[in-house]
């Protein structure tokens, strides 16, 4: 999300999105009152935050697509444009030890969806369960842990909580040791996330008149 218009954005290797679009604009002639837009990953870790009271800390989302939300001083910081934690380019560990961006691990195992596309096959990921997927998120964490100092990496997404175990099990030989574990919200986190942010701002709305 451009966090200065509210557009989405078109990244490279986006999986699902085609082209931009605009909700701002095409939802404020159809409601009353304010349009506030924000990337889905940072709505479910509002909803986390909401369920588990904390400060500092990662929420990684590893399903179909991939997305990081990334929250300090209890506030999701979301970069000068909006990009902060688009992770999927982020450099790491792939197969044969090769350096690489995360999104291209999943090329390189066959692990994307038939079609054409970066959408990540799920249900074959979890079915085959590499060891080099492991090791790759394993790098991610370890750059969160050293870029931001969080108190948890909460991990989302269904093959990301399915795999929660080797994960944790990976991060627990960083040198810079960080608490992982799954996240507590999964049923639409999202959709939770944008609903307590929208109750939140209804109250204040109220209170203040």
């Amino acid at each position: 999300m451009d966090r200065h218009s509210g557009r989405l954005v078109q990244l490279p290797d986006a999986p699902f999105l085609l082209g931009e679009i605009d909700p701002v604009a095409v939802l404020s002639g159809r409601v009353d009152g304010p349009v506030h837009v924000d990337n889905d990953v940072n709505w479910a870790a509002q909803a986390e935050r909401r369920a588990n009271p904390l400060d500092d800390f990662a929420y990684v989302y590893l399903d179909e697509g991939l997305g990081c939300a990334i929250v300090s001083d209890g506030e999701v910081r979301r970069g000068h444009h909006g990009l902060a934690g688009e992770v999927a380019h982020l450099i790491t560990v792939g197969p044969g030890g090769r350096a690489m961006p995360l999104i291209e691990v999943f090329g390189e195992l066959g692990l994307r969806r038939a079609g054409g596309g970066t959408a990540i096959d799920v249900d074959r990921l979890l079915a085959e369960r590499p060891r080099e997927v492991v090791t790759a998120v394993g790098g991610l964490v370890a750059a969160l842990a050293t870029l931001m100092d969080p108190e948890t990496v909460v991990i989302g997404g269904r093959w990301g909580t399915a795999l929660i175990d080797e994960i944790r099990r990976e991060t627990s030989q960083l040198p810079r040791a960080v608490h992982v574990r799954a996240a507590s919200v999964d049923d639409e986190p999202s959709l939770s996330g944008a609903r307590a942010d929208a109750l939140r701002r209804l109250q204040e709305l109220i209170v203040g008149r």
